[in-house]
């Protein structure tokens, strides 16, 4: 059985993970915002890229296309996984930890640990209240990638439209 004291050093050890996943995250955005500003930066010395057939103009576009849907794709993507994590570190504060037939865990695993039931609970917590930041958090790399290719493919289009309107 497990003592208040346990309960509470359990909460205490989600809640520096939590805070430490909002920190990292806080420096993936900063990382995104330097390599968009270089990339701005870096953007108009292309204008002489030989770039198989294409003109230098479409060459730009095409680049410049596949730079910002990557910057803007991975932005949201880690923004909302942002605010997941700092969901979590408010909601480890009070709620209640599921019950063991509650959690569903892998066959090789053959307890499941109060911190588990925890972390459980935190996150059904802000998938039921906050839904579209739990959304990133059970984001696949193929739905994001799919994603980011609709976005390539519109920014192309745009990039084209606008080259040849003027």
């Amino acid at each position: 059985m497990l003592t208040p004291r346990d309960k509470q050093d359990a909460r205490i050890a989600l809640l520096k993970y939590y805070s430490s996943e909002c920190v990292a995250h806080g420096a993936y955005l900063v990382a995104i915002a330097v390599g968009f500003f270089a990339f701005v930066e870096v953007a108009p010395l292309m204008t002489g890229v030989d770039f198989l057939p294409f003109t230098s103009e479409l060459a730009r576009g095409i680049v410049a296309s596949l730079m910002l849907s990557v910057f803007i794709i991975l932005f949201i993507y880690v923004l909302g996984r942002t605010f997941f994590w700092g969901y979590l570190t408010t909601v480890i504060l009070s709620v209640k930890p599921k019950g063991k037939n509650e959690v569903e865990f892998e066959a090789e695993r053959t307890t499941v640990t109060f911190i588990q039931r925890l972390h459980v609970a935190c996150v059904d917590y802000v998938r039921e209240k906050h839904k579209w930041s739990g959304i990133f958090y059970t984001l696949r790399i193929s739905t994001l990638a799919l994603i980011w290719f609709y976005v390539f493919v519109v920014f192309s289009i745009i990039s084209l439209a606008l080259n040849y309107l003027r």
